[in-house]
């Protein structure tokens, strides 16, 4: 039965109206939800059509529908089919000009409002079907549709303006401004939700639009389920659908991940972390029974593009797909038929990657015209199409829709034939969430995809591609994007200066701010800066982007801003450069003299069509500055460096930028709570061989920069080491009885090739300093990585925590030496404590990651160790430098352990009469035995500057001189007893040794290295001691964070940011030695 197109504009108007209430406001599902309702008897006959109400109802998913109508196209046809005057013309064609605040559906519902049709609307009403099948029949003869349009037998028009006219004579003021709104297929301010319209025209057909992605499609399957009754709930329906050939599948929904541990809160279990290739994306459908023509590819918004892509499929020379399928082979896997997944790129054979995305629009066309190309370069012989795979959806009419994310991989893996250049696999790696590392591994992965200039990453929970079932789990069968510019400021980018506007009347009304003058910005920079601001010329500036701003923005701006206006043609202040492509061809219909600034954020740069320039992609404002002239804005040259430099390759193997990254990335996570693998305490317990009856106390006293570490340190042994990486640190317990000479020559060696590994890394490349004029670069990754939370010292994301093993159980495997990060524990346990259940206990309870009851030790937050040396304590407290056992006195063990803590610091102080220009007796470089390159030992800036400005009047050469020191120095090793441990003298601890080199001239690092190798260093007791090793430019970086820390000492006092040197010293970490 026919339904009224009548029906479908009172629930439009009631929307429309509701917007515009100012009391008894409904929500606009209650609106549709009655609408659905009051029409349920027309809606389920079995003889009404589905697809004709749901195009009218959800014109912008017509996709494959492409009419050629515009506004000013549109106006022409209703003004010859209404016979309008001259004068009422001028009347119809208001909306152009933007002080009338008018659409051209507005300006329609006037002129039949002042004179109605002479024919009642009652006599021959207009339906949907009616309107579905003109419109039908009106993109069949547009080339831009999709190709099953294109080919159907339907009768097509004489003439398609004459058959629109007759239906606008036909309907009322009101019908005919929502049918101008359905042929432009933009129904704003009314915006309805498919979502919410499909589960409320049937609850079957939002599961039918999953695996059926087509209206039409859709709406013919359901009659069919309506009529037959056959189906009745979703279990059943799956089983009755699946994959058609020819027919797109819907894609999963997708989320955007705000941060790190955001992402982790909406998935669990083991995740694949995915590379986000910046492409097109394609479904791609192999029917083997059509011989050479058995490639078929949808595009993202669901049109047949296969004729647009024929590079990827069509030429013997471009065979991407027919290879890696190996189609028309006796190999080929397939059988019948199969549907996957992947993303449309450019590869340079010349370059050997992957370029940018506006590369694409060189190869592939858009209904056989290359749309946006004047100013790009022809496709180069080197330039060529590649496919991605990332997914599997069916495979020889088997449907892998309910099939996990793990098990389509591996299936597909096994169709799939890499070619180099042609195609691949999308790069992946495994996360599991259930991990306490969970957030460490991801911050990872995601750090390296950033240092390596990916786009981002794509999260797939181990889940089937829909879920058919009754029970939903919350963002299950979801993928969540993750980039950088999603993460607090990461997108930044500059201050633009506003040049013009113009106004939109549909967009207005979807702010509902009355007397609304301007909608869409065009922002701008300088090209001629040095001119204007040394000179005073005439401003010329380029425009790169339109932008829009929200609703309080636009407010804010009206009332803080609203700045002086000309028409284009008066403007004389300013000259503008608009490229043809900019914004469609639509210009300002305003120009502001004095141009505003707005702050601008991206995702990255982008060459838009027909320009030849690099520009902000999708650029949204962040802030609209009411205290800056245009004068402040960045010029279009260093917009243009910017860009560049964000383009740039990546740098070989900068491990200085990826650690950077990971702790810019931690310190953007919100400080609400610590995540699992941040609940370790880092503390050293007696080594001695009678164990003390007392509980131990001992504090392990790193500083910023990392003690030295010894043989019996770095090997597991009866103790809980501090075990540092490169990243951060974890825990490591310890194994009894003694480990066998095999298990401890395997982690000295498992240590010796880390440490080997560091320096092989050092001489492959240099690490440049780049200096990145992006503010989500690398300068940005320095200010951060120098200010991390305290409460967030988290462990390596390259290292597991395992279980405590059994009794004799193989050694864990050592690692690498880096930072260790300070923490205090304050001990409540007994006399009668063993120290071996004190470890076990702590170390079980770090591997779980679970919170401790309140009977255990807590957890108070890590001190800056400039903070710790400044303060003083008089509890009786000893440490042994090299990690062996440690005494308290009764009265110490009465005090709180942060007194404790104090005072051993206290008496590792430096008694040297030189103090720091900047803390004085709380700067710690004097605690340090510190030896300079040879490079950099004559070099002043290093030895009169920066080493005098901490205090430091000495230092080393020639690491003999430690050999030298260390002889006059040491005395025998030997075991005590509890007893004589407790009434030993305490005795001044030696200074930490660090080396500091030039890292940016690898072969004389290198060889210096060497000569430290040589040396063969020795601790007290005989243990191989190992260096770490620093670039000189940690100086430069700890002496600007010391500077600030005296600037506000009276205002935040002395932990003011010193609780970030950690992370300083471990950007400029080198190596071992």
């Amino acid at each position: 039965m026919p339904f009224l197109f009548s029906y479908v504009c009172d629930l439009l108007q009631r929307l429309e109206d509701n917007r515009l209430a100012r009391c008894g406001v409904k929500s606009s599902a209650t609106i549709i939800e009655e609408w659905f309702r009051g029409h349920h008897g027309l809606i389920y006959r079995d003889d009404h059509s589905s697809a004709p109400l749901l195009s009218a109802l959800l014109p912008e998913k017509r996709t494959d529908r492409v009419y050629f109508i515009r506004e000013k196209k549109l106006q022409a046809i209703i003004g010859r089919a209404l016979g309008l005057g001259r004068f009422r013309i001028a009347e119809l064609a208001r909306w152009a000009n933007p002080e009338a605040r008018a659409d051209l559906a507005d300006c329609v519902e006037g002129i039949l409002k002042q004179t109605p049709n002479p024919i009642s609307p009652t006599h021959r009403p207009v339906t949907v079907e009616e309107i579905d099948e003109l419109l039908h029949s009106i993109a069949a003869a547009c080339r831009f549709s999709s190709p099953a349009v294109r080919s159907s037998v339907e009768k097509r028009p004489a003439d398609k303006e004459l058959s629109l006219g007759r239906l606008y004579q036909r309907v009322s003021a009101r019908d005919a401004k929502w049918l101008t709104r359905l042929i432009l297929k933009n129904y704003e301010p009314v915006v309805l939700d498919p979502r919410l319209v499909c589960a409320s025209y049937h609850p079957l057909l939002p599961t039918i639009l999953k695996v059926q992605d087509d209206l039409a499609v859709a709406g013919r399957i359901l009659d069919a389920l309506k009529r037959g009754r056959t189906v009745t709930g979703k279990s059943e329906l799956a089983e009755y659908l699946k994959p058609t050939l020819g027919v797109k599948i819907g894609r999963q929904t997708w989320f955007k991940g705000r941060s790190i541990k955001h992402c982790l809160s909406m998935v669990q279990g083991r995740i694949s972390c995915e590379e986000k290739m910046d492409g097109e994306y394609c479904q791609i459908h192999i029917d083997l029974s059509k011989g050479f023509h058995c490639i078929q590819i949808f595009s993202k918004s669901g049109k047949d593009s296969t004729r647009d892509r024929m590079a990827l499929h069509e030429y013997v020379r471009d065979i991407s797909i027919r290879k890696s399928l190996q189609l028309g082979q006796p190999s080929c896997p397939l059988k019948r038929s199969c549907i996957l997944e992947g993303e449309l790129v450019v590869y340079s054979d010349k370059h050997h990657k992957v370029l940018d995305f506006h590369k694409i629009r060189k190869h592939v066309s858009r209904s056989g015209s290359f749309l946006g190309t004047d100013k790009d370069s022809q496709p180069h012989p080197w330039e060529h199409l590649m496919i991605v795979y990332y997914d599997l959806l069916m495979v020889d009419n088997e449907s892998f829709l309910s099939v996990k994310r793990s098990e389509r991989f591996e299936r597909l893996k096994s169709l799939i034939t890499p070619v180099p250049g042609r195609s691949s696999l999308v790069k992946r790696e495994v996360i599991d969430c259930d991990r306490p590392s969970a957030v460490s591994d991801l911050r990872r992965v995601f750090a390296k995809c950033i240092t390596a200039r990916g786009e981002g990453l794509v999260l797939k929970a181990d889940d089937p591609y829909f879920n058919f079932g009754a029970i939903q789990r919350p963002y299950s069968c979801c993928a969540i994007k993750l980039k950088k510019e999603y993460i607090g400021n990461f997108g930044d980018i500059g201050d633009f200066a506003v040049v013009g506007a113009r106004f939109d009347a549909a967009k207005a009304r979807t702010y509902n701010i009355p007397a609304l003058k301007w909608t869409h910005f065009y922002v701008g920079c300088l090209e001629n800066k040095d001119e204007v601001q040394r000179f005073g010329k005439k401003p010329r500036f380029v425009v790169t982007n339109v932008v829009e701003l929200n609703a309080a923005q636009l407010a804010t701006f009206i009332s803080s801003v609203n700045p002086e206006t000309v028409r284009p043609e008066d403007n004389s202040a300013i000259s503008l450069h608009i490229d043809p492509g900019l914004d469609g061809g639509k210009r300002p219909s305003v120009i502001f003299p004095t141009p505003p600034v707005f702050d601008l954020r991206c995702f990255s740069f982008d060459k838009k069509g027909n320009a030849g320039f690099w520009s902000p992609r999708f650029p949204s404002v962040s802030k609209i500055h009411c205290d800056r002239t245009f004068h402040d804005t960045i010029s279009f040259a260093e917009l243009q460096d910017m860009a560049a430099k964000d383009k740039e390759a990546p740098p070989p193997e900068d491990s200085q930028e990826l650690l950077g990254w990971i702790a810019a990335l931690e310190n953007s996570e919100p400080k609400t709570m610590a995540d699992g693998a941040t609940q370790s305490t880092i503390f050293t317990v007696s080594d001695s061989a009678t164990p003390s009856p007392r509980p131990s106390k001992a504090v392990d006293l790193c500083d910023s920069a990392p003690r030295n570490l010894t043989e019996n340190e770095i090997e597991p042994r009866r103790q809980l080491q501090v075990a540092t990486t490169a990243d951060f640190p974890t825990i490591h317990v310890a194994r009894e009885p003694e480990m066998t000479a095999s298990a401890r020559s395997d982690s000295q060696t498992g240590v010796t090739l880390g440490a080997k590994r560091r320096l092989e890394s050092l001489t492959q490349g240099s690490i440049p300093d780049r200096s990145k004029a992006r503010k989500c670069s690398s300068d940005q990754v320095a200010s951060w990585s120098s200010s991390r939370d305290n409460h967030q010292d988290e462990p390596s994301a390259t290292q597991r925590e395992t279980p405590v093993g059994s009794q004799g159980s193989p050694s864990r495997r050592a690692s690498s030496a880096v930072l260790p990060v300070l923490r205090q524990w304050k001990s409540t346990g007994t006399a009668s404590t063993t120290m071996g259940s004190s470890c076990t206990g702590l170390m079980h309870e770090a591997n779980s990651g679970r919170r401790r009851n309140s009977n255990r030790p807590s957890l108070p937050t890590s001190i800056s160790y400039h903070q710790a040396s400044s303060q003083n304590s008089t509890s009786s407290f000893s440490v042994n430098s090299s990690g062996g056992g440690s005494t308290s006195s009764a009265e110490a063990d009465a005090r709180p352990s942060e007194q404790a803590y104090q005072t051993a610091i206290n008496r590792t102080t430096d008694t040297n009469s030189t103090k720091c220009q900047f803390l004085g007796d709380m700067c710690r470089f004097q605690t340090y035995s510190i030896l300079l390159s040879p490079c950099i030992a004559n070099f002043p800036w290093v030895t009169d500057d920066l080493l005098s400005s901490h205090g430091v009047s000495e230092f080393l050469r020639d690491p003999r001189e430690w050999l030298r020191s260390q002889g006059t120095n040491n005395a025998p090793a030997g075991t005590s007893s509890p007893a004589s441990a407790r009434t030993k003298t305490p005795t001044a601890r030696r200074k930490t040794k660090i080396v500091l080199v030039d890292r940016r001239r690898r072969e004389a690092t290198l060889a210096f290295l060497q000569l430290i190798e040589a040396a063969r260093l020795k601790r007290r007791n005989g243990d191989r001691e190992y260096v770490p090793v620093y670039d000189w430019k940690v100086l430069e970086a700890i002496r600007d964070e010391e500077k600030k820390v005296n600037r506000n000492m009276g205002k935040y006092g002395p932990q003011f940011e010193l609780n970030h040197h950690a992370s300083i010293w471990r950007r400029f970490w080198v190596g071992l030695a």
